[in-house]
C-alpha cells in the first residue's frame, strides 16, 4: 500500500494519470489446513491478508487548457491508440501529442498516434482542426481519424510504464461510444493529493506501530529466555 500510494501522489502532475489501489483479501494459508476451528491458530489463520495485486480507477481527470493545438484530452470513457516499439497497439489517455520530424501525429515518447483503422496520422502543414469527433483536418481538409477505442473488461489491462497500457492476449478493443475530443486540452491525473497524502501518513503510523510491537516482541523473548536460564541454573 505505502508502494501504491507513494507511486500515485509521485504522478499528480502526469497527464492523464489514473491512480492505483493495492487489493487485498482473507485467504487461510496452506499450513492452516486441518485446525481445530476453534483454536487460536485456525482464528487467526482466517484472518490472513494476502495482497490479490492493484486495481485502477479509471474516474475522469479534470481537463485543463494547454494552448497547443496538438494536445488532445478525451472526455468521457475510451483510450487513444498508439504504436509500441515493436509494433503493438497500446492504449494511453495522455493526449500530449505532437509533430514527429516524419509529420505524424505522436506522443512525447514518439509513439505514434493511430486512427480508427490502425494507422499513423500525417499531419501536413496548415491550420489544424482536431473536431470532437475525433476527425483531423488541416486548413479544412480532412486527413485522418483519431481512434478512440475502449474495452469490455478493464480489468485485463496492464501497466507498461510510460502512461500506456497493453492489452491482454485475446481482448478485443472497441469503438467508443461516449468519449468527446476536447482539441487544446490536457486530462490531468485522477489522484485526490490531499486524500492520498492523508492515506500515506496513515499507512506509515500502521507500519511504524507494527514495526515497534516487533520489536517489543523480540525484547521479551530474548528476557524470557535469559529468566529461563537462570533458572535452570
Amino acid at each position: 500500500m505505502l508502494d501504491v500510494l507513494s507511486n500515485n501522489l509521485a504522478n499528480v502532475n502526469t497527464t492523464g494519470f489514473k491512480s492505483d489501489r493495492a487489493v487485498f483479501s482473507l485467504k487461510s494459508p496452506e499450513g492452516a489446513q486441518g485446525l481445530d476451528p476453534d483454536s487460536a491458530e485456525a482464528r487467526l489463520a482466517a484472518a490472513w491478508n494476502s495482497l490479490d495485486g492493484e486495481a485502477t480507477s479509471f474516474e475522469q481527470g479534470s481537463l485543463m487548457n494547454s494552448g497547443s493545438a496538438t494536445h488532445v484530452a478525451l472526455q468521457g470513457e475510451g483510450f487513444f491508440q498508439v504504436q509500441g516499439e515493436g509494433g503493438e497497439v497500446l492504449l494511453t489517455r495522455d493526449g500530449s501529442f505532437g509533430v514527429d520530424v516524419e509529420s505524424y501525429l505522436s506522443t512525447g515518447a514518439g509513439q505514434r498516434v493511430l486512427d480508427d483503422g490502425g494507422k499513423a496520422i500525417k499531419i501536413q502543414p496548415g491550420e489544424l482542426l482536431i473536431e470532437e469527433s475525433g476527425a483531423v483536418r488541416v486548413d479544412g481538409a480532412k486527413v485522418g481519424q483519431i481512434g478512440v477505442v475502449d474495452v469490455e473488461d478493464r480489468s485485463l489491462l496492464s501497466k507498461a510504464g510510460g502512461n500506456v497500457w497493453t492489452i491482454a492476449d485475446g481482448q478485443e478493443v472497441i469503438e467508443s461510444e461516449s468519449a468527446v475530443v476536447r482539441q487544446y486540452h490536457l486530462e490531468g491525473s485522477n489522484v485526490e493529493p490531499v486524500r492520498a497524502l492523508t492515506e500515506l501518513i496513515a499507512i506509515s503510523r500502521y507500519y511504524e506501530a507494527f514495526q515497534k510491537s516487533l520489536e517489543t516482541s523480540t525484547e521479551l523473548d530474548q528476557q524470557l529466555n535469559t529468566t529461563v536460564g537462570r533458572i535452570d541454573r
